[in-house]
């Protein structure tokens, strides 16, 4: 978990970088480098590192040959050794990222890079280099008043609550790649994202969150796509098994790949068909997946909408399934000539 309780935004260096498409350019100024007031500081400090505040997933910076030949990699080094340069590192990161800005979609906007220090993560000190660009302007009421009267003016502005392109990169784990928290809210998620996969070319930690992640996406892929293709299961029976592969990862602290199987697929051949379907998960997405680690329960609030539990029925019903298959019924109304669910319960609310 980052404490920032202390933390000293001590350089601030600002660019602009717009759609290499549309060759609208790189704007750097003489000087980068803003001077700040304690308020303005303390409003970045706040926008920028809460809402890295109690993440849990982390990634490194990737390269093929070697971490060192990674250019962002090299262009944080250089500030951790020499923050002083932060002026010129920036430049060059403006630079760098412009040539991955060709998708229509990206709209030009200020590229900032600030040097925290004293910051903490889990206990330990360090120093953190922040970079996010802006991608959209919000609108603002500003009222001046006279002695006769008021008037509204409407100034743009940059908003200082959900960040959109992010990452902060810890000055940590340097061997392996710096330990770096990442946002991208801009990109769909099926989509490569130009920030997360081409400027900062990063990979995630193999940790608990990782594993966690991956395991709840395969169980949820496995059930609802491969499972019902394979032994020709009904919805209510694919709605049966999500929630309890969801009640696994939300009632246990521990996770075990065999005790899972057995829990979820107690049947030798489905048990047999998901590890299969584990196996070829990890070959297609070139992971390594751990058979036990502690489940992290970030990871399963983050990803459990994967489990959904809902019966679409045409546009007209939806029905809200949380267990007791037992209790639903599937049926073929021949006179009417369509199908049917037939629901049993104690209590109306």
């Amino acid at each position: 978990m980052l404490d920032y309780s202390a933390a000293r935004l001590s350089k601030f260096s600002a660019t602009w970088v717009g759609n290499k498409n549309r060759y609208e350019g790189v704007v750097i100024p003489k000087q980068t480098l803003i001077s700040l007031h304690d308020a303005a500081e303390e409003i970045i400090i706040g926008s920028m590192l809460k809402p890295f505040e109690k993440t849990e997933e982390y990634f490194y910076f990737h390269h093929e040959e070697d971490v060192s030949h990674h250019v962002v990699y090299q262009a944080c080094n250089t500030v951790f050794q020499d923050p002083d340069t932060l002026t010129d590192v920036a430049s060059e990161l403006a630079q760098l990222l412009y040539g991955f800005c060709e998708s229509p979609k990206i709209l030009g906007g200020e590229f900032f890079v600030g040097y925290f220090e004293d910051l903490s993560i889990n206990g330990e000190s360090c120093q953190a280099l922040a970079m996010w660009k802006v991608h959209t302007r919000e609108p603002y009421l500003k009222t001046e008043r006279t002695p006769e009267s008021f008037s509204l003016n409407i100034l743009e502005g940059i908003p200082t609550g959900k960040l959109q392109l992010a990452a902060l990169v810890y000055n940590m784990d340097e061997a392996e790649g710096y330990r770096i928290c990442a946002i991208d809210s801009v990109t769909k998620k099926d989509e490569r994202s130009f920030w997360k996969d081409e400027f900062l070319r990063l990979r995630p930690i193999e940790d608990n969150y990782f594993n966690t992640r991956h395991y709840i996406n395969l169980a949820s892929e496995f059930i609802t796509q491969k499972a019902p293709v394979k032994f020709g299961f009904d919805r209510t029976e694919t709605i049966d098994l999500l929630n309890r592969s969801g009640d696994y990862f939300k009632d246990n602290d521990a996770f075990e790949v065999e005790d899972f199987a057995n829990n979820i697929f107690p049947e030798e051949e489905r048990k047999e068909a998901f590890q299969e379907f584990r196996d070829s998960y990890a070959k297609a997405y070139a992971i390594p997946l751990e058979d036990k680690f502690d489940i992290n329960d970030q990871a399963v609030r983050k990803e459990f909408k994967v489990f959904k539990s809902v019966l679409k029925l045409d546009k007209n019903f939806h029905i809200y399934v949380h267990g007791r298959r037992d209790l639903i019924e599937r049926g073929f109304d021949e006179q009417k000539g369509k199908k049917f669910y037939k629901v049993y319960y104690e209590n109306e609310d």
